[in-house]
């Protein structure tokens, strides 16, 4: 095929039908938009690549490996090989054994007219590359679809994500489309400044659901990236940043495993910092990283960490050694799972004494929460920034005013749950002449829990410095977090 035939077929209008792979909703989401609509053209180049002809041997090897076929000729020349393809034609393949090497095999296909060689490897799939496949045909025909589309738009296949308009993505279009959709209109969290929330004034604050962003406050949502993995689309699937077909039988480009984003390599390597997570794919509460859950529920702190926090506040706030004591680790694991099964369904977990007796059980689950987080609520670059802070300093203004800006740094998210749970935790303090927990007590035990420290190769740090730098913003946190004078 000719360059000038090749661009002129790649330039052609583009074919208005939808993505098959793609749900009613977000089509529909695209229709009568410049440039919403699916490029085909790679789609049908991968329809008219040649198919895999396996050649069997006519009498099987005895030592042929029990994950091959008929397909296996044993030991045989390059020469008889390149005879056996060209007889059978375009797509024709076999796997021989290496004449260079003892139990090696050599993967043969014809395409192009000619024969091509690939050393071949099984590991319970079968490889050649990256790529994994349950079957020879599989593997085959991944190989002849990757070749004919990059012999026949190649010059394309470089451009396309040059020539994306991401402004005009189905990704972008998909997020407006929803974005009224998935929000209700919810109050912020109110500042410190004002008196700390009791477990009442939470409840009335957030109604029977955690608080969520308004309109406002999703259109300022935070940056996140996406987490992309190569991902296998088991239906024709299209590229949400330049729109182009995703060519390939397996792992044909890469998925963000928080919103669902596709896109081929390359095209992901130019995605913005706009991962909008879903619950579609956040399917857990726990062990998720802070950010991705907050913005995948449309809250400004967890669910777990709030609800949790009103049910301590509720009727554990005299409960001596509240936080101190450990709750039943049965009770804590499976009030976990339910956290983990409801998070996917937007529902909320009773806390109550009537399914929760143990109040230390619930404290014991916020404890948990924390320690699970892939990220700390307070990260090693801030934590260090706020120990040197200390250091450098006894003029508490300036160890505020530092503070401060470290503080600043965390992700919103981090921000909201540890102002959040530094209110709780006065609280729980300003009753410690019932519960025995000072802020002292409460520092010594959370720290470990929401300070990064680092590892050993960045410096140790030692015990008594995480329970002073927690004290400090347990102590200041009002001057912290509120407005600067």
């Amino acid at each position: 095929m000719s360059r000038e035939y090749r661009r002129r077929t790649f330039d052609e209008p583009e074919d208005p039908t939808p993505s098959p792979s793609r749900s009613p909703s977000m089509a529909s989401a695209r229709e009568g938009r410049t440039g919403g609509y699916w490029k085909q053209n790679l789609y049908l180049l991968q329809e008219r690549a040649p198919k895999p002809r396996a050649v069997f041997c006519g009498v099987p090897p005895s030592n042929r490996p029990k994950y091959y076929g008929p397909e296996f000729h044993g030991l045989i020349d390059r020469e008889e090989t390149e005879q056996l393809l060209a007889a059978a034609g375009e797509g024709a393949y076999l796997v021989r054994e290496s004449q260079r090497s003892a139990g090696a095999y050599t993967l043969c296909m014809r395409f192009d007219g000619k024969a091509l060689n690939y050393k071949l490897f099984f590991d319970g799939q079968h490889f050649v590359g990256e790529k994994r496949f349950d079957s020879m045909d599989d593997l085959v025909a991944d190989g002849l679809i990757s070749m004919y589309v990059d012999k026949h738009a190649a010059d394309y296949i470089k451009r396309m994500a040059d020539e994306a308009v991401y402004e005009e993505s189905p990704y972008i279009q998909y997020q407006k489309s929803i974005g009224t959709q998935r929000r209700q209109q919810r109050p912020p969290l109110p500042t410190l400044n004002g008196a700390t929330p009791t477990a009442d004034q939470l409840r009335a604050r957030h109604g029977s659901e955690s608080s969520q962003w308004s309109s406002s406050e999703q259109n300022d949502a935070p940056q996140k990236a996406h987490r992309f993995i190569a991902h296998t689309f088991r239906i024709p699937h299209y590229c949400d940043y330049c729109r182009n077909f995703m060519w390939g039988l397996v792992q044909q480009g890469l998925r963000c495993d928080d919103c669902g984003f596709a896109a081929h390599k390359r095209c992901s390597e130019r995605s913005l910092l706009d991962c909008r997570p879903d619950l579609k794919y956040v399917k857990r509460m726990f062990a998720v990283d802070l950010t991705t859950l907050c913005m995948a529920h449309s809250v400004l702190v967890p669910p777990v960490v709030e609800q949790c926090i009103m049910e301590v506040q509720r009727r554990g706030l005299n409960a001596e050694g509240i936080y101190r004591i450990s709750g039943s680790h049965e009770e804590i694991e499976k009030l976990r799972q339910s956290f983990d099964m409801c998070g996917t369904l937007n529902q909320r977990v009773d806390l109550s004494q009537a399914r929760v007796e143990d109040i230390h059980s619930v404290a014991g689950l916020l404890k948990l929460y924390f320690r699970l987080l892939p990220q700390p609520l307070v990260t090693f670059s801030v934590y260090r920034e706020m120990a040197q802070a200390l250091r450098a300093t006894r003029n508490e203004y300036d160890r505020i005013k530092t503070t401060r800006k470290a503080v600043e740094e965390m992700p919103p998210a981090h921000v909201q749950t540890l102002k959040l749970l530094l209110e709780h935790l006065n609280v729980v303090a300003t009753n410690s002449s019932a519960n025995k927990m000072t802020l002292e007590n409460l520092a010594t035990i959370f720290s470990p829990t929401v300070l990064c420290t680092g590892s050993p190769q960045q410096g140790i740090i030692l015990p008594q410095q995480e329970q002073y730098v927690l004290h400090f913003l347990l102590v200041h946190y009002k001057k912290i977090f509120g407005p600067q004078r």
